[in-house]
């Protein structure tokens, strides 16, 4: 397994855990990332949309899983999905600026974490994928 392989499997392992994760404990799990939700905070329309969103991003951690089978096969599809996880990341630095970090450690921690992956990490991997698309159709060894 190339290292590229590996870094989107990681990725791919992330959204499968944590949309799981959403899936099944709903908002209560919204805690461990540090949001600031009082005791027994329970609204309805919010639990539904976490459950919601969990299921979509275990979905594409599914997908992420399936297009590490054959990167070269797959390309275009992973080519989109790591655009929509930088766009996710704009989404969240614009919710930084007008909001600013969360007041918890473990909040702040997660947003900055978060971002670094998706705004650092992720643009990496887009071009790494960019240079072995391109070597592999000058005939360099496949991705």
């Amino acid at each position: 397994m190339t290292g590229f392989c590996f870094a989107v499997r990681a990725l791919a392992l992330i959204a499968l855990v944590t949309g799981c994760v959403d899936v099944v404990v709903g908002l209560k799990g919204q805690h461990l990332i540090g949001a600031a939700l009082e005791e027994g905070y329970g609204d309805p329309v919010l639990n539904s949309q976490i459950r919601y969103l969990g299921a979509i991003w275990f979905g594409f951690g599914a997908l992420l899983w399936v297009c590490s089978s054959n990167l070269e096969k797959y390309s275009g599809i992973l080519n989109a999905a790591l655009w929509i996880v930088v766009l996710g990341g704009v989404g969240r630095l614009l919710s930084l600026i007008q909001f600013g970090l969360p007041t918890s450690a473990e909040g702040a921690a997660f947003v900055l974490g978060a971002m670094a992956i998706e705004l650092i990490v992720v643009p990496a991997m887009l071009y790494r994928q960019g240079r072995l698309t391109a070597e592999s159709r000058r005939g360099f060894p496949r991705l």
